[in-house]
């Protein structure tokens, strides 16, 4: 609940607001992807989560309609342009991730399970922020052609 609130608390202070229509359909694609992952977590059990009245729900929905679409959004508004450089970018922004990652197995609220571990989560953090940039990087041609036509205000 504190990551939650810390989350959006960061977005009212570093968010630039002006560009939510060009950064929303990342933040959705965000919102997608982590409600795939947590269908991934259920059927398969690979981690789950404890610490919080009925925890299969409540922390992923907390974390798929709350902290991933901020973090997309605040990853994607000071996108380099460059892959090189994007890659730097999620390797800097997965730090922070594997580490809340790594806390919470440590305080008990969250249980890897099978062959998952932690590096596992290290690589899909990467492939999980280059798809966000991929996907950010499409969406906003897109965003720009129309803006210039006037279609968007």
């Amino acid at each position: 609940m504190l990551v939650f609130a810390f989350c959006w608390l960061w977005f009212f202070i570093k968010a630039d607001k002006s560009r939510v229509r060009e950064l929303y359909p990342v933040c959705i694609f965000t919102s997608f992807l982590g409600l795939l992952t947590d269908l991934m977590m259920v059927h398969y059990q690979l981690w789950s989560y404890s610490g919080l009245p009925h925890a299969l729900y409540t922390i992923p929905l907390l974390l798929d309609f709350g902290i991933y679409p901020v973090v997309a959004y605040l990853f994607c508004q000071n996108l380099p342009e460059r892959w090189k450089q994007i890659l730097k970018r999620a390797v800097f922004w997965m730090i922070p991730a594997i580490l809340f990652e790594w806390l919470t197995m440590r305080l008990g609220n969250m249980q890897h399970h099978m062959w998952w571990s932690l590096w596992l989560s290290l690589l899909s953090d990467i492939v999980i922020y280059l798809s966000i940039a991929v996907v950010y990087r499409y969406y906003r041609s897109a965003y720009e052609q129309g803006r210039l036509k006037g279609e968007w205000a």
